[in-house]
């Protein structure tokens, strides 16, 4: 395997051979937009030095290099490379932090924290107007929202919500802010959310389409394979834990409680307002290309989406029922889910290199060609020639790195420049990830065509270590009985050719301390097949008691992953 210093050397013999090329441009945090953005000058914003590159593109003849100074950078919207952002001629246009301390953050520090409730321990600060976040970030560590656990057996479920049956839980009854909350479910392999809207004759009654959404097909709220966990979340009555907060936007506020013996004013306190850092938005006919970010620090991001009438249906890795209506029929949803979209982004996209640096205090991780509706740009798939190396993950909230979509398109393209190909992910380290759903993974690989997933170091998950492959084999030439018996192909047709996913390489990777929250996973879990895909030379082991439900290792010890081929 690897060490972190030989990150710093590729970063150091990278930026001394740059140092040669004479497109130079300088961002710094004390340089101004109003300069002429060279070393001595340098702009104040990576956006500033974004349009100044864009000049220059058209006639270029050598690589271009933005150099970013040192420093936090809190972005007031997402840096969106396009076609007009990409190299041209045969070259490259490189972004290349200059130290190790280039922090790229989509929120915004909150400062001037006061008590609000000195018995509890309870700070308030002011936030800017009209935010909204499903996240706070505390000395770079995900807080949690205020909750309280619950005993799935105090609850009842009804058509419409919960009815209480446990005079332990009759105090929701009378809550005051339930109706801001959301009920919680950990389960065997997903992660689940419902928005509470009201409180009636002793019925928690719960918003639709998330509750319907919730409570059909497998695992679900109401019936989970496993029970890890049930909470009420997101009710400033409930704050009563350190590295809990509680966000009212309607008064421009956030409660916290910091951990013992801190005082919030002393910590370094972010709450996100992008969805996004940096996204590359090209179409299919002008997709963005020949683009190298290398050194940078990414941080800070939240997802909203939840939080509407939807909910978060989870069904594994990612995959959730998104659309804003209410299914009767599981398996009519299946070919309708949508994707968690990462913060980094990249559809229409080829020859792009993300290297060393950090995805740190963060929602979504990189999402490379999912589903359109999983990128901004609402053009999804298209990625083609993508390395991810050499960055530190941790205290994500959710998947570090999806390639790939989950819906039609994505197994089965109906153009052939959607197909998602050549990705390269190596020498990354993954550790403590995510963390707002648990039932992530740190590399989901759905359908793409010649991924590889080499040399990366994936420690402390709480589900499984690489996901690779989706549909579990109900898009795979000839569909699948089990789907048939199940009434999916009344929704989609039964395809005859195979999907793209194949030629796949997982090899020398270093999975431990996986499944620390969920059951039925894997060191290495596969979902459909994948021709003259190999995975060899793994190294995969976990103590938590759940590696008997492995897909695959199936054993709790030491395991050796020799070769295996998916046909």
């Amino acid at each position: 395997m690897f060490h972190i210093t030989y990150f710093n050397l590729l970063h150091a013999l990278c930026f001394s051979a740059c140092l040669a090329h004479s497109f130079e441009y300088y961002v710094s945090t004390i340089g101004s937009d109003g300069n002429t953005g060279t070393a001595a000058a340098p702009f104040r914003t990576l956006s500033r030095a974004q349009n100044e590159v864009r000049g220059k593109l058209p006639s270029q003849t050598s690589n271009i290099y933005v150099y970013v100074e040192d420093g936090v950078y809190e972005l007031d919207s997402p840096l969106n490379l396009t076609a007009r952002d990409s190299g041209q001629n045969g070259f490259k246009v490189i972004w290349q932090a200059k130290g190790t301390l280039v922090n790229v953050s989509g929120g915004n520090q909150i400062t001037n924290w006061t008590m609000y409730n000195k018995t509890a321990g309870i700070y308030q600060a002011t936030v800017p107007k009209n935010s909204i976040s499903r996240h706070l970030y505390a000395n770079q560590v995900h807080a949690q929202r205020a909750r309280a656990t619950l005993t799935r057996s105090w609850l009842s479920a009804t058509t419409s919500g919960y009815l209480v049956v446990n005079s332990a839980a009759n105090y929701l009854l009378s809550l005051p802010g339930i109706e801001h909350g959301e009920i919680r479910g950990i389960n065997s392999f997903t992660d689940r959310y419902i928005p509470v809207d009201s409180v009636s004759d002793g019925v928690i009654l719960m918003k639709q389409p998330a509750y319907q959404n919730n409570i059909i097909g497998y695992d679900t709220i109401t019936v989970p394979a496993a029970d890890e966990g049930f909470y009420i979340e997101n009710v400033l009555a409930l704050l009563d834990e350190p590295n809990e907060f509680y966000l009212n936007s309607s008064t421009n506020t956030v409660y916290y409680i910091p951990p013992v013996g801190l005082d919030p004013n002393d910590m370094y306190i972010v709450l996100p307002k992008n969805e996004q850092v940096l996204v590359f938005s090209g179409t299919l006919d002008e997709p963005v290309h020949d683009i190298m970010f290398v050194g940078f620090n990414f941080m800070h991001t939240t997802w909203n989406y939840p939080s509407g009438d939807v909910g978060y249906a989870d069904q594994q890795t990612g995959a959730f029922i998104g659309l804003n209506e209410s299914y009767t029929i599981f398996e009519s949803s299946r070919p309708f889910w949508w994707q968690v979209p990462g913060s980094i982004q990249m559809s229409a996209a080829h020859d792009i290199v993300i290297q060393n640096g950090s995805m740190v205090a963060i929602m979504g991780g990189f999402g490379i060609g999912n589903d359109p509706n999983a990128h901004t740009s609402g053009v999804g798939l298209g990625a083609n020639n993508i390395t991810i190396s050499g960055i530190y993950f941790t205290q994500t909230g959710h998947n570090c790195i999806t390639v790939g979509g989950v819906q039609a398109d994505a197994h089965h393209p109906s153009d052939s420049r959607m197909l998602n190909s050549n990705i390269m992910i190596s020498e990354n380290i993954f550790s403590n990830t995510q963390i707002t759903y648990t039932s992530g993974v740190p590399i989901f690989v759905s359908y793409a065509t010649n991924a590889q997933i080499i040399h990366n170091d994936i420690s402390v998950v709480p589900y499984s270590g690489i996901c690779y492959g989706f549909g579990w084999g109900s898009n795979d030439a000839g569909g699948s009985e089990e789907y048939l018996l199940r009434g999916l192909y009344n929704y989609q047709p039964i395809y005859t050719t195979p999907t793209t996913l194949t030629d796949g390489l997982i090899s020398n990777n270093l999975i431990h301390d996986y499944g620390l929250r969920h059951t039925d996973l894997g060191g290495i879990y596969t979902l459909s097949k994948s021709p003259n895909t190999f995975i060899t030379e793994n190294y995969a082991y976990s103590d938590n008691g759940y590696g008997t439900n492995c897909k695959y290792p199936s054993r709790r010890h030491y395991i050796r992953v020799l070769k295996l081929i998916f046909n």
